[in-house]
């Protein structure tokens, strides 16, 4: 193979300055000393003695430039052609570009310890700091080692022997399988990312605000509790730029009207819990959206108009409580509403009694089965100042276990699709299918 590669350089590249060129870059550009390493005209053509442009030790300038011949023989007469080709690129480099430190010469004539150091003196002697000879022997054994197979396959059209094999996947198997899986990465990720800003733009069926807790408890632990959150956002829709929702122990609270229906419900999360929802809207002159309101919906209480309430039974163990909004679980949809794209940016705050403040692990919030957002501990923090007064009646002794708000570190949580992607929590299955299909894709019916 070492003789291939010598006869393939003397030859193979006859006429074919571009690709010597190439190789000769590829090749300089394996020193670890020369960095930046770059061809000057990457499709050929006159380059004025500067093929190749590059930084010595990070700071030096560098032209390269190359003197190959056909069909190399090293002989008397090929050896001066290399050696006129040297002198007339160096003055032609030095001349063009005052700040050159360093000249690197390539050619495929092989030359003696005695010549190539008569070519450096002749270098420095023109001012230059630094000068490299690469000539055959020195370009093939470059070639021939780990790190320069794949150019001489490029190049030269040399394969590599099954020990060679051997030798180049020792050396850069590991480094081509990362290449390959990062590539992989980036277009699973690329394609995650098309497809969540498709599917952001549909109907907000449902915005999640899930506490995890430091463990399991049982429900007679977590006893009295209260979960709301505030989301206020970025940019209104339809005049609505604020949601509240959350849930509370004490299944029937939405419709107690006094202090002593609510004493009267069995306590605890244990026995049942309730849920709401309000929406904050812009009003204007003349604005008549109460007219227009929903059945279920009551009056405006000060935190909004009440969209819907529920009840739902009590929890024997506790590890997660939710906190839900959107317009999903009917047959039908009526506008106006959010999509899952008016998330974005919004400001989010949770309120919370103290006990339960205490016990949370991680924050999660999922919207429409995509996982927006997730906080450890480390991510929020419990504010002793936070107050949240919905239009429910709670009780004086649950309000000894005072309120608080939980925030990010430095603000509001907020979901940002320009800094992620969300994660899918789920994977669409395929259709069944038993009817034959044509070659047009058309099925036979």
């Amino acid at each position: 193979m070492t003789f291939g590669t010598d006869e393939r350089l003397k030859s193979y590249l006859d006429t074919n300055q571009l690709q010597r060129e190439r190789m000769c870059t590829a090749v300089l550009a394996l020193d670890k000393r020369f960095t930046n390493v770059r061809p000057r005209h990457p499709r050929g053509g006159p380059d004025g003695g500067r093929d190749i442009e590059a930084v010595l030790n990070g700071e030096q300038k560098t032209y390269g430039a190359i003197g190959f011949v056909n069909q190399a023989s090293d002989s008397t007469d090929h050896k001066k052609k290399a050696h006129k080709k040297f002198s007339a690129d160096l003055a032609s480099a030095t001349a063009a570009d005052p700040e050159i430190k360093a000249f690197v010469f390539f050619t495929n004539v092989n030359l003696t310890a005695g010549e190539k150091n008569a070519l450096v003196e002749k270098a420095t002697k023109s001012g230059l700091a630094y000068c490299e000879i690469f000539d055959r022997e020195r370009i093939r054994l470059v070639l021939d080692g780990a790190d320069g197979m794949a150019i001489r396959f490029q190049s030269l059209g040399i394969p590599m022997s099954d020990a060679e094999q051997a030798t180049f996947f020792a050396r850069w198997g590991d480094d081509i399988q990362s290449v390959i899986v990062d590539g992989f990465s980036e277009i699973k990720r690329s394609l995650n990312r098309m497809q969540f800003l498709h599917e952001m733009n549909a109907p907000l069926e449902q915005f999640l605000v899930l506490l995890e807790l430091d463990r399991e408890y049982n429900g007679n632990e977590i006893g009295h509790f209260r979960f709301f959150v505030s989301m206020s956002l970025a940019e209104p829709r339809d005049g609505l730029f604020m949601v509240m929702f959350g849930t509370s122990d004490r299944a029937d609270r939405a419709s107690a009207k006094s202090l002593a229906d609510v004493e009267a419900m069995p306590a605890g999360i244990f026995h049942g819990m309730m849920g709401a929802k309000w929406e904050q809207r812009i009003t204007t002159s003349g604005d008549d959206s109460k007219q227009n309101a929903p059945a279920d919906e009551g009056d405006d209480d000060g935190e909004g108009i009440s969209v819907r309430t529920f009840t739902s039974v009590g929890m024997e163990n506790v590890r997660f409580l939710r906190a839900e909004f959107g317009y999903g679980g009917g047959s039908f949809r009526f506008g106006p509403y959010l999509r899952l794209s008016d998330i974005d940016d919004s400001m989010i705050a949770l309120f919370m009694n103290k006990t339960l403040a205490d016990k949370i692990k991680a924050i999660h919030f999922i919207g429409n089965q995509y996982k927006l957002a997730e906080y450890g501990r480390d991510g929020f923090r419990i504010d002793t100042h936070g107050k949240f007064e919905p239009s429910l009646i709670f009780t004086p002794s649950e309000l000894t276990d005072e309120w608080r708000r939980i925030m990010r570190n430095f603000g509001p949580f907020s979901v940002r699709y320009s800094e992620m992607t969300p994660i899918r929590l789920f994977k669409p299955v395929e259709a069944s299918n038993s009817l034959p299909v044509r070659r047009s894709g058309k099925a036979s019916i």
